[in-house]
């Protein structure tokens, strides 16, 4: 068969009366699978730091390299997309994603940073890899809807950990619990191969793959700089940043605050942030196919701003008095907005970045939304410790939040940038 032929037969998919079904089932499973690993050191966080003997507030510098792993990848990773796909490069990120948990099992505390490093490096390529697919194959007129739909793995990917994890730990203890985790994401990339030669094109290409090549400072800059080069995406980022701030310290401090605030106990507030993950779930899909409906993704990302520090500044004034009726309301509202963006900001990404560029255009735009999610909560716990209290900085992010809704000023509607 000619490449011509072998062409043909790669474009048929596209034929199909619905042929971004299997693109999207395998995107959101990977991404679900990935964030499922992400959450698995703060869920056993108990378990993991009195086992290895160190501090419990050890968990939230893991957490921080765990992200700055996914960084790293942002950064560098685009050689490897380049030479062997999309798909691939998903498979490969979840079988760094199972060494990384099984480093974990390891009776030392000295592997957990490199170990939750690699798991962040695994995690990496869920967002601009899964946009390449998805755009390649989702009609424009549904792109934020199905990018919102890929992006509901993360809560999802969340709400598996809390179910799983804690059964597995009294079940077998610590060593079952990672076992299975990392089983779990390499069986994901077993069942994604046969999908592989149908969703990415055969042209791959690209230079061999060498570690000169991953650190080169064109390449490290290539994301940053397709992001500045690409009319409209600055703007749309800087809005992405200022909802990501307020994202992160709601997940981060949403528990501590209805206990140190609203004095409920740790159960009943971690029933509430329960309801918000559940929320976010919902509100990811609803929100992409409004913005679709809309037919404006940057309109709809200004609504949820506005609606997003609406919910921070109620936060802020939580007390013991409030009713637990209106925190559910807060949780769930906050849930479906203050966390449920992402999809249709990653959609309009997509739309806007220049033929071939997705990937690093992606890249770029999470770079910057996981740099907020690092320093935000670190500045606000700074913030709080200072004066002693969660008002103010609440407030100040719920300013920012509700200022960045006038950012995006170009993207008016899904036809033009």
């Amino acid at each position: 068969m000619s490449e011509g032929e072998l062409k043909a037969v790669e474009d048929r998919p596209a034929k199909t009366a619905h042929p971004w079904v299997a693109p999207l089932l395998l995107t959101v499973g990977v991404q679900a699978v990935a964030a499922f690993l992400s959450r698995l050191p703060p869920t056993v966080a108990p378990i993991l730091t009195a086992e290895r003997s160190i501090d419990s507030s050890t968990i939230g510098y893991l957490s921080a390299i765990n992200t700055v792993g996914a960084m790293v990848f942002l950064l560098a990773g685009a050689p490897l997309m380049e030479r062997v796909g999309s798909v691939r490069t998903l498979q490969i990120g979840l079988v760094l994603g199972a060494l990384g948990v099984l480093m974990m099992a390891l009776p030392s505390a000295l592997v957990l940073l490199p170990a939750v490093a690699l798991m962040g490096l695994g995690y990496g390529p869920s967002t601009p890899a899964g946009s390449d697919i998805l755009h390649r194959y989702v009609p424009k007129n549904r792109q934020a809807l199905v990018f919102s739909i890929k992006q509901a793995g993360v809560p999802i990917g969340g709400v598996l950990a809390g179910f799983i994890l804690p059964p597995l730990i009294d079940l077998g203890g610590l060593p079952l619990c990672l076992v299975v985790s990392a089983a779990i994401a390499v069986l994901c990339a077993v069942v994604v191969q046969p999908m592989r030669r149908r969703l990415d094109p055969l042209d791959r290409g690209g230079p061999p793959l060498k570690v000169a090549h991953f650190f080169a400072p064109e390449n490290l800059s290539r994301p940053i700089r397709c992001l500045l080069h690409t009319p409209g995406l600055v703007r749309l980022a800087m809005t992405g940043l200022a909802l990501a701030l307020s994202q992160g310290i709601w997940i981060a401090f949403l528990v501590t605050v209805l206990v140190e605030q609203g004095e409920l106990s740790l159960l009943a507030a971690g029933s509430l942030f329960g309801v918000m993950q559940v929320a976010g779930v919902i509100g990811r899909i609803a929100l992409g196919w409004v913005a679709d409906r809309v037919g404006s993704s940057t309109a709809t990302l200004q609504v949820i701003a506005a609606l997003s520090a609406i919910c921070t500044a109620c936060l802020a004034y939580v007390g013991a008095d409030t009713s637990s009726f209106l925190l559910t309301l807060l949780c769930a509202i906050a849930g479906a907005t203050v966390t449920g963006w992402n999809g249709v900001q990653i959609a309009e990404v997509a739309r806007l970045s220049r033929p071939g560029e997705i990937r690093e255009t992606a890249a770029g735009a999470t770079l910057l939304l996981f740099s907020s999610y690092v320093i935000g909560p670190a500045a606000f716990a700074l913030i709080a410790q200072l004066l002693g209290s969660y008002l103010l900085p609440l407030l100040g992010v719920a300013v920012i939040t509700a200022l960045s809704a006038f950012i995006p000023r170009s993207g008016a509607g899904r036809s033009g940038a």
